[in-house]
């Protein structure tokens, strides 16, 4: 099985929101994730995409990437969002695609000492929504990572 179905099959199964908006895990590479959603189940009354839709997906894509970073390098953590901005800047009149780039090494490797030497760590991630290469929203995330408490 390939690391993006892996991920839509996790999302498909945990996250009932991401099967209703008919969501999938578009890329993960060394540039970075996208995932996308179509219009028709993400729309209003207006007939744009839905704030609520693109806000949620633009929180998945962080949470995926930030999942993909630490399987990538061994980790096991559970991944919150603690805290988010959203600028919807132009409607969107077609399908959503969420994109977000790695963070680079430094980033990387701070947010993994962190929670190696603590238990838990935070990053933000950043999420763009384009239409014809102009976004259309922005996103600002904030992850924390944390090792679950084990049970006696």
């Amino acid at each position: 099985m390939s690391y993006l179905q892996e991920i839509n099959d996790y999302l498909n199964q945990y996250v009932p929101l991401f099967t209703a908006m008919q969501a999938r895990l578009l890329r993960c590479d060394d540039t970075g994730l996208a995932i996308t959603a179509p219009l028709a189940p993400n729309i209003n009354d207006k007939g744009i995409a839905f704030g609520g839709s693109m806000a949620a997906l633009a929180a998945l894509t962080g949470w995926a990437l930030t999942r993909t970073i630490l399987d990538e390098h061994g980790e096991h953590a559970e991944i919150v969002i603690t805290e988010s901005t959203l600028k919807f800047l132009k409607p969107l009149r077609e399908d959503i695609v969420t994109e977000c780039a790695r963070p680079d090494s430094a980033a990387t490797e701070k947010f993994l000492h962190s929670l190696r030497q603590r238990g838990k760590a935070r990053w933000t991630v950043e999420v763009l929504i384009r239409s014809n290469g102009e976004p259309v929203m922005t996103f600002i995330g904030q992850y924390g990572a944390y090792r679950a408490e084990k049970s006696v």
